[in-house]
Parts: structure tokens; sequence; C-alpha cells
């Protein structure tokens, strides 16, 4: 498949910042912790704004954007409801102790938003479970949309807590390895199903035209985000969660990319015997 680049940024994007917002509203209801939801609400909205900026690019035609709106029963529609009711959220929870102080009413806003989030993602990655790609069609999609925000997120989260703190809560630091831990055992498992999917479109990420974006997803996703979290939780450095936070964005990028050219088409009229994918 050919690489829509402005799409390669404008999913990024998304799975780190609603991977850091949601990853920050658990962290901060599950182990009590005082993070700042309305600044994680506006860098939230940065990297959305990014990725839409990135997605105005990959549309190139307003009339595609519109399109978007014309089945009910596409994600992609779902998606795009979901995006302006998002936005509007994720500025009321930003400008909620800034602008105005919503009160009792804060932990609601926080929650609606949170749940929009979580839609939002959930309907991106059943965009890309399509049957014509046998690579993408398996529920694995959507986990993998979810287990890369969620690394991320706790990575961003971790960030967070190092920035107002000298020391990341023990139970945060075990839920950042696990969602860590999950995402590359998950990744790893997808690059293995792509080499026996049938069809004539088995793809080895070893190989080229493949191999580049899996090295870099390796380096940076997986040696770079790891160590970086690995030294961020025993030395309690900011500058290596940070590290790590740029490790996973440029892994989840690099992802993406082997995520797209591996999603080969099926062939509809093969004209010979490893088109069919047989033992010939």
């Amino acid at each position: 498949m050919h690489i829509h680049w402005p799409l390669v940024v404008s999913t990024t994007c998304q799975r780190v910042g609603l991977g850091m917002y949601l990853c920050a509203l658990l962290a901060s209801a599950a182990f009590g912790l005082a993070l700042p939801m309305n600044i994680v609400a506006l860098a939230t909205l940065v990297f959305l704004g990014i990725g839409g900026i990135a997605s105005i690019f990959h549309l190139q035609s307003p009339s595609r954007f519109f399109n978007a709106f014309s089945n009910l029963k596409s994600h992609l529609t779902q998606e795009a409801i979901i995006t302006p009711l998002l936005g509007i959220a994720l500025v009321a929870c930003g400008l909620n102790g800034l602008l105005f102080d919503a009160g009792g009413a804060s932990v609601a806003i926080e929650w609606v938003t949170g749940v929009l989030a979580l839609a939002f993602l959930v309907c991106t990655g059943l965009a890309y479970q399509m049957r014509s790609r046998p690579a993408w069609n398996t529920p694995f999609i959507v986990v993998l949309f979810l287990l890369t925000a969620a690394e991320a997120g706790s990575i961003a989260t971790v960030v967070v807590c190092l920035s107002g703190g000298p020391v990341v809560p023990a139970a945060l630091s075990a839920a950042a390895v696990v969602c860590f831990l999950a995402c590359v055992a998950t990744q790893i498992s997808y690059t293995s199903r792509m080499r026996t999917v049938g069809y004539g479109v088995n793809v080895d990420a070893r190989e080229q035209p493949y191999r580049t974006a899996y090295i870099t997803w390796i380096v940076t996703g997986v040696a770079v985000a790891g160590l970086g979290l690995a030294a961020a939780i025993m030395f309690s450095s900011l500058a290596c969660a940070v590290v790590a936070l740029v490790g996973s964005a440029a892994g989840i990028a690099a992802w993406t990319v082997l995520f797209f050219k591996g999603a080969l088409k099926v062939k509809m009229f093969p004209m010979y015997p490893v088109d069919l994918n047989l033992d010939m």
C-alpha cells in the first residue's frame, strides 16, 4: 500500500495525544494522583491539532471531508462525528481551572472527554479492519491501535508525573511497563501473522521494502522507548522519560509505515500458483 505520510503523522499524533489523556485520567482515578488534567487536555489538543493539519494534506479536497459523513454505518463517519465533540470536550477540560471553574462538574467533564477519546481510537482502529487486505482482516488492528496509544500514553503520564514531582509512583511505573511489554508483544505477534496471511500477499517484515521501517521500529519503539522508560523509573529522570516518549512516538510512526506497506490487496485475477499461495 502506498504510504500517505500525512496519515502517518495524523494517526501517530492521535495515539500519543489521546493515549496520554486516557492514561493520565485512569492513573489519577486508580492511583490517586493529582495530575493536572487541564494541562494534559491542552497538550492533547496540540497533538490533535498537528494531526488535524496533517489530515488536511491527506484529504486535499473539502469534498472528501464531507464525504466522510455520507454513511453513518462507516467507522470513518463515526470518527468524523466524534471529532468535533471530542475537540469541544478537550477545550472545556483544558480551560477548566484556567478561565473558569467547573467545580463538582470537573470530574464529569474529564470522564466524558475520556469516553470520547476512547471511542475515537476504537473507530479509527475499526476503520482499518478491512477484508480486502488480509493483513488487516483481524481484531489485532483495534488491539494494536489501543495498545500503541496505551504505551505512548503511559510513558507520557510518567513525563507529566516527573514534571510535577521527584518520583514516579510504583503503581504507575508498573502500569507503564506492562503497557510497553504488552504493546511490543502484540506488535511482534502481528508481524509474525503477516508472514502467513495467504492469498499471495504474505509479508516478511525482515525483508525489503519493509525492513527499513521494521528496523526503525525496533530501534526507536523498542530499544529507545524501553531503555528510556527503565532509566526514567530507576533514576526518576524527567529527561529519560522524555527520551522514552520521543522514542515511543517515533516507533509508532515507523510501525505505521510498516502497517501500511504490509497491507497488500488480494489479487482478484491471479495468474500464477503463487498468487493463490498454493503449494504447487
